[in-house]
């Protein structure tokens, strides 16, 4: 039986398509040279939170969906973000299946270490296949992407506070 409650709750796509949207704009729009190059992942950290919501069961294919998008208006080679978004996503949601039981400070240092495995394999599949440089810094986007993560989780509870999307409460989460 569903209560008035749930009734009222609105969908995650609500916050989920703006917010992806704007990731995407925040991601090809043309910045100074130091900031461009050192711009965090924020596409991979908006799919990372709303992957905790036991209601959204599409989250590699979301991810992989974006990553396709992104190789396309960015110029990248086909699948290359794709490949490293869906990378990162399966990673942390599998390994680490209690990610969000964990604190702050130990969700950053997952998402650094796999936010820099990716990197690192992204450049490597890029220079396998021709395209990349190399004057190439790994360490600094990690670094903003994992200090970015405290922000884009409180903006996107805030937001989904907002809009009454039900991310799932504490008897939904089942182990």
């Amino acid at each position: 039986m569903i209560s008035n409650k749930d009734r009222n709750r609105s969908s995650y796509l609500i916050v989920l398509i703006p917010m992806l949207l704007i990731a995407l704009i925040l991601a090809i729009v043309h910045l100074p040279a130091p900031i461009s190059d050192n711009r965090p992942d924020l596409i991979v950290l908006i799919i990372l939170f709303f992957s905790q919501n036991p209601k959204f069961k599409l989250n590699i294919e979301v991810a992989f969906v974006t990553g396709i998008v992104l190789d396309l208006v960015s110029g990248a080679p086909l699948g290359i973000n794709a490949f490293l978004v869906c990378l990162q996503l399966y990673l942390i949601t599998t390994q680490f299946s209690a990610f969000y039981k964990f604190s702050m400070w130990q969700q950053i240092v997952i998402i650094a270490v796999i936010n820099l495995l990716s990197n690192v394999l992204g450049y490597w599949l890029e220079h396998i296949i021709g395209q990349s440089y190399y004057e190439v810094n790994f360490i600094i986007p990690t670094i903003a992407t994992a200090c970015f993560w405290p922000i884009v989780y409180a903006i996107c509870s805030i937001l989904c506070a907002t809009f009454s999307v039900n991310m799932g409460d504490d008897k939904e989460k089942i182990d």
